[in-house]
């Protein structure tokens, strides 16, 4: 799946990514760039039908990020 939105950081159990998205929020698992914190990124990865620890939406394992 590919998503685009705006990625934060959030200091929740040791720190947690969200995507906002105009759909909603995404909590991403994977290696996400930090630099990335704040900006509109377009993530591609597999889609996980839970919810994540941090409970901002569906999760996502993360392949790829880059700034949209």
């Amino acid at each position: 799946m590919r998503v685009t939105g705006k990625l934060e950081r959030r200091d929740l159990e040791g720190g947690i990514w969200v995507l906002h998205t105009p759909k909603g929020e995404h909590t991403l698992y994977g290696d996400v760039p930090k630099h990335l914190d704040g900006h509109k990124v377009e993530v591609e990865g597999e889609s996980d039908d839970g919810f994540g620890i941090g409970m901002a939406g569906p999760a996502i394992t993360v392949r790829t990020v880059k700034k949209a």
